[in-house]
């Protein structure tokens, strides 16, 4: 064999000003921030922040996060139950998840951000068990987001029939916070509490009372604001005609649901008018305002917006500018909780309409499905990243399932790695992968591991047949080697079932050379099931590493990988957004530790909430022999953290040879994160050619002139070695 190509130097990265994620052990400290810089290209463009973990249910407001004078954009994730952040810088939207722990730890359900009080700056309006809680923006110029509580200890209060109460609304409903009499305060408008379809208005008497837009000073004038009744789905009556609910359906209402308001002048006459949308249905309905300032009555309804009426079950319709030209702008996103059926697109499910006339007039014109989540990766719901070298040219690839699409099934996304060993880049190629759509099944959670023992990877993955709705593990074979080829091959299934959002993970958990299961059950216990032989799996632990039914946690998600770089395996587990590490599990010394993010806005580190339903994996994209931990979220995206480590442990050494299995002829690429020497030998152990000398991280190719057969390369660096199978076909 002979050496033929100069070796070719790593770039080194710079890291990009973040978060820094931190966890700490007993044996070392290491420091992590969210990795944004790794390119994502989808047809051909480079999508702005990839990394942002997805969007699901986002209910969407502006405010200026940074103190620069520029709107910002907050949207509260209803199916993640949690805050997102992203700073306008030039005119783009850039992710920017410092700012999200700045917000009221108890928000919940629902978040719009209104300036009540006139000051300026957005104060906070969330859900409260009683009602409505309300913050006020207590932010100084030059200082971090603050907040304290319009009534601490309280909700929001209101002047009812016999005095002050609570201003009730229910969890699912997102009201109408606006300025509907035109006094210059904020009015509160809200669907009745329970009892028929119609709805409250809380006159804020503020101005009357004070002369100043300085509070909220709330009396309930009408339980019947609009004398208009929601009946059913399109289904109105109107009190201007005597219709009753129970006349036009022959009973009673048949949605006492969830409802989501939104009130604006569109008629430039102004009146406030409804637009108006309901948890079981996927229309948004327009009720116009022929009343008065003092008393609104409504007479008809439309499907809205006439342009293209909205598909999304629950939509829920938001007024801001979000494309910059200073005229606010019409958005609809689905409002749902938890998915609730597997006939929905939630990597579509953000839709932007622009105002191409002024906020007191507005027209609204459809331009696209998919408002942010076209800059992310988004693949719907649940995300469940692995990685893998598909196209066997040294480097990873990434994979990602998700829950389904409208026809309710599901793939996996590929995007290949056209970058380089230190510095990865992804493209889209295709979003179903194997065409696996065609299996019928949906819930899909894969992972690359040598299921049969044969030493080829194959792709395991847990799933739900759309037929019979059962939950269960199977796996591809891999008929190729290293290449993996899976083509004709079709989902073995292993019999082991679970529950739908379980998460199951294969690995050789007593280092017997059998894949056991670690099974992250829906009750928050991990079990561990050892495997007997022949993938028959039997109970060994019910509640392993002390992780017992807990109605706190729920369907944790385990993945193993050396963190410390240290030669020994640690446990990461994530359970309802945090993440929590194992160190060395195998032993009975292991102590959990909870990974805590550094925020560079506070300089300290904090318990972070990534999302309300993770899906962990690891994968050395850099070629650092320091894992980055990846974590699918229930909003359809990828987070990436990176360690700020550079330590190399002189034990471990990541040899990368490709293409493996190679043609005769076909030049071998060898590269090691070591400083290595490679011998090859024949499968007999009869050496051939001289060593060849590695340079750590650098690339060397081999000109062989090898015969059909398999072949050994033993590597050797600092007193250690390891050895990789070569096939020459």
């Amino acid at each position: 064999m002979r050496l033929i190509a100069e070796f070719h130097t790593s770039t080194k990265f710079l890291l990009a000003i973040g978060l820094l994620l931190l966890w700490l052990t007993s044996y070392s400290q290491n420091t992590y921030h969210f990795d944004q810089t790794i390119q994502v290209q989808v047809e051909g463009k480079t999508i702005a922040m990839p990394w942002a973990g997805g969007l699901n249910s986002p209910q969407l407001s502006t405010m200026d996060l940074n103190g620069d004078g520029m709107e910002d954009l907050v949207a509260f994730d209803r199916t993640a139950n949690k805050i997102f952040t992203y700073l306008n810088i030039g005119n783009q939207y850039s992710y920017a998840p410092d700012y999200e722990t700045f917000f009221p730890p108890s928000i919940t359900d629902w978040v719009l951000l209104r300036d009540f009080n006139c000051d300026g700056k957005k104060d906070l309006f969330t859900s409260d068990p009683a009602g409505i809680d309300v913050f006020v923006n207590t932010t100084v110029s030059g200082g971090p987001l603050s907040w304290r509580p319009f009534n601490p200890g309280h909700p929001l209060l209101t002047i009812g029939y016999n005095g002050p109460i609570n201003l009730q609304m229910n969890a699912t409903d997102i009201p109408s916070i606006d300025d509907v009499d035109e006094d210059g305060d904020l009015d509160i408008i809200v669907a009745r509490f329970v009892g028929v379809g119609s709805l409250e208005f809380h006159k804020n008497m503020s101005i009357e009372n004070t002369g100043r837009c300085d509070s909220m000073q709330l009396v309930r004038v009408t339980t019947e604001w609009g004398d208009f009744q929601e009946c059913a789905c399109g289904v109105y009556a109107y009190e201007v005609y005597g219709q009753t609910c129970s006349q036009l359906l022959g009973g009673r209402v048949q949605h006492d649901v969830g409802k989501s308001l939104l009130t604006l002048d569109l008629t430039n006459d102004g009146l406030h008018d409804l637009i108006f949308s309901e948890q079981t249905c996927d229309s948004l309905y327009l009720l116009t305002n022929h009343g008065t300032l003092d008393s609104a009555v409504m007479t008809a309804h439309t499907s809205f917006p006439k342009s293209k009426p909205t598909s999304l079950l629950f939509p829920a319709a938001y007024f801001e500018d979000l494309d910059f030209d200073g005229v606010k702008d019409l958005i609809l996103a689905t409002n749902i909780s938890a998915r609730v059926t597997t006939d929905i697109d939630l990597s579509n499910s953000t839709w932007f309409y622009k105002n191409t006339r002024t906020n007191k007039f507005p027209n609204f014109n459809f331009v696209k499905p998919n408002l942010l989540q076209d800059q992310m990766i988004d693949a719907g719901s649940y995300a469940s990243p692995a990685f893998a070298d598909y196209d066997n040219d040294g480097d990873l690839d990434m994979f990602i399932s998700y829950w389904a699409v409208p026809d309710s099934v599901a793939s996996i996304y590929l995007y290949k790695n056209t970058g380089t060993f230190t510095a990865p880049a992804f493209e889209f190629v295709t979003k179903d992968y194997q065409q696996l759509s065609s299996s019928g099944l949906y819930n899909i959670k894969i992972q690359f591991v040598d299921v049969n023992g044969d030493g080829k990877t194959d792709l395991a993955f847990t799933a739900t047949s759309k037929q019979t709705s059962i939950t269960q593990l199977y796996y591809l074979k891999n008929i190729g080697g290293a290449s993996m080829d899976f083509s004709g091959e079709s989902p073995e299934p292993i019999n082991f079932t679970i529950n739908q959002l379980d998460n199951v993970l294969l690995y050789d958990v007593n280092k017997d050379g059998l894949l056991d299961i670690l099974w992250g059950a829906s009750d928050g216990s991990l079990q561990y099931y050892r495997n007997t032989g022949s993938l028959i799996f039997v109970p060994s632990n019910q509640s392993f590493m002390g992780l017992n039914s807990n109605i706190i946690q729920y369907s944790v998600s385990p993945t193993v990988s050396d963190l410390r770089h240290d030669g020994k395996p640690d446990l990461l587990v994530g359970n309802h957004g945090s993440i929590v590490v194992f160190p060395d599990f195998q032993t009975e010394q292991s102590q959990p530790d909870t990974l805590t993010v550094e925020n560079m806005l506070k300089k300290d580190s904090e318990s972070r909430n990534l999302s309300s339903f993770l899906i962990l994996t690891t994968a050395d994209l850099y070629s650092t022999t320091n894992p980055l931990i990846v974590a699918g979220t229930i909003t359809g995206g990828i987070y990436i953290l990176k360690s700020d480590s550079t330590s190399i442990n002189q034990n471990e050494n990541t040899l990368s040879v490709w293409p493996n299995p190679l043609n005769q002829n076909e030049k071998i690429n060898i590269r090691a994160t070591q400083n290595s020497v490679v011998q090859f030998y024949t499968i007999l152990g009869q050496k051939l050619d001289g060593p060849i000398s590695l340079a750590a991280g650098e690339i060397a190719q081999v000109d062989q002139p090898l015969s059909s057969g398999i072949y050994i390369a033993r590597v050797s660096w600092a007193g250690n070695t390891k050895t990789v199978k070569l096939i020459v076909r």
